[in-house]
């Protein structure tokens, strides 16, 4: 069968392809792939791209709904590229989000998953309204000001910066169906443009909204290329009279931040603890479900036996201080990179009576060095493109009994258990749906040291 670009077929959604979140279809031996596409659909495609091994087809009308496939509840969803997967019931988003991450350390890490545990998928706690963080970008359209987020891309048109203009975000809450409105009049009634990057004029960069699940205490923070602290005294009194549950206001220009008003960090609560957040420190937009990948964590019967534990890109330092106040008699070291991550890690230990635990402000790579005798337990956080060659070096060269390897990305988590395979062994992995709607997984992974094999006896 020769598929060709330009041509009408009637297909079937086979399955879903992570992270595209693309469905997929077969036709004759090729594989086609369908934004939009939900598993269990018969759709009419029309062909827009074809490859020497698989082709890009176009939604022209969906001939059979799947039982999978549910009304999205946001306005936005299709044009807005903040979440993909509004279309597919959660039952089955968990489901291909397991299964994803399963494939993917088959496929890539070699892992020979009948003997790795593969735990059923965590799902995410708490309300629809998961996110702690939303970050937007400002626009401009018939010379009026609007805040949004960026546009889907799909492999038929380029994504080009195109901004959607949103008034509110599921995902963040309904607090964001407040705020945003009033912040917009506040900054279009104060004159300020967006900033073109072509040209160098304008103020307006990005808005990031931040919000603490356990006490709703919300920081407003606008970043913009010249200092807007006169321009932003509107916002601050707007602000002040209709939202009540925004306590903190900043603004950026450069590399300079500035509290404009109120309280200088928010405070997070969760499973008993107390988390100050402040504009450029890291958190888990998800707080909820890091607290049960905390609890996860803390429960499994050998970390309760660690004396001393390690935790690499700890950022404020939840996992740390959790384990920390867990286990009294262990002593725990938090490290990470960013002096300002690290400043905020010891007021969150503080604030927490975690007496047993430190924090340190360095490189993962020189975890040898900081490991300072036997490690029990060494947890590892890295960002999304996983471990370099060097920190893996100076992981191996700790050799901690046991590894727990907190992941937001399954390619490099399969990588990185790759390449530590012959020296550890995953036992266990978690998967966490940190982040519904859309094609993340997070996951622990549990690794346990390989006893070195004796020499049979002559």
């Amino acid at each position: 069968m020769v598929v060709e670009a330009g041509t009408e077929y009637s297909a079937r959604i086979e399955d879903m392809a992570l992270p595209a979140c693309h469905g997929v279809a077969r036709l004759g031996g090729l594989v086609v792939f369908v934004p939009g596409g939900v598993t269990g659909d018969r759709v009419r495609i029309r062909i827009a791209r074809t490859e020497r091994r698989f082709a890009y087809g176009e939604v022209v009308a969906v001939e059979e709904a799947s039982a999978l496939r549910e009304a999205p509840a946001c306005a936005y969803f299709g044009a807005c590229g903040g979440c993909d997967l509004q279309m597919l019931a959660y039952d089955a988003q968990l489901k291909l989000k397991e299964n994803h991450l399963g494939q993917t350390l088959g496929r890539i890490g070699g892992q020979d998953t009948a003997g790795v545990k593969i735990a059923p998928i965590v799902p995410s706690a708490g309300t629809p309204s998961y996110r702690g963080k939303i970050e937007l970008s400002f626009g401009e359209a018939g010379g009026r000001l609007f805040v949004g987020l960026a546009g889907r891309s799909s492999p038929f048109s380029p994504h080009a910066g195109r901004i959607v203009p949103i008034d509110g975000c599921l995902l963040f809450g309904p607090v964001a169906g407040r705020l945003l409105p009033i912040i917009v009049e506040a900054l279009r009634g104060a004159g300020l443009t967006v900033y073109d990057e072509r040209t160098g004029k304008g103020a307006l960069k990005r808005l990031v909204l931040r919000e603490a699940k356990g006490t709703g205490e919300v920081m407003v923070h606008v970043a913009a290329a010249s200092d807007a602290s006169r321009a932003l005294a509107p916002l601050k009194a707007a602000l002040a009279a209709s939202v009540p549950q925004v306590v903190s206001v900043y603004t950026t220009s450069g590399s300079a931040t500035r509290l404009l008003w109120g309280k200088p960090a928010i405070e997070e609560r969760l499973s008993g603890f107390s988390f100050r957040i402040y504009p450029r420190t890291f958190f888990q937009p998800n707080p909820a479900t890091a607290a049960l990948l905390c609890e996860r964590l803390a429960a499994m019967p050998w970390v309760g036996q660690a004396r001393r534990i390690l935790g690499l890109y700890c950022g404020v330092g939840p996992i740390e201080i959790v384990l920390a106040r867990l286990l009294p008699r262990a002593s725990v070291t938090g490290v990470d990179s960013d002096g300002e991550n690290i400043a905020c890690a010891e007021e969150n230990a503080a604030l927490n009576g975690a007496d047993n635990c430190r924090f340190i402000k360095e490189r993962a790579e020189k975890a040898a060095r900081l490991a300072e005798g036997k490690t029990d337990l060494l947890v590892i956080d890295p960002p999304r493109r996983g471990l370099s060659s060097e920190a893996l070096g100076a992981i191996l060269s700790v050799r901690p009994e046991r590894i727990a390897y907190v992941s937001c990305n399954p390619a490099t988590l399969a990588r990185d258990l790759k390449a530590m395979g012959r020296t550890y062994k995953a036992r266990e992995v978690v998967p966490f749906d940190f982040f519904p709607q859309t094609a993340h997984v997070e996951a622990l992974a549990l690794l346990e040291r390989i006893a070195p094999r004796r020499e049979a006896s002559r």
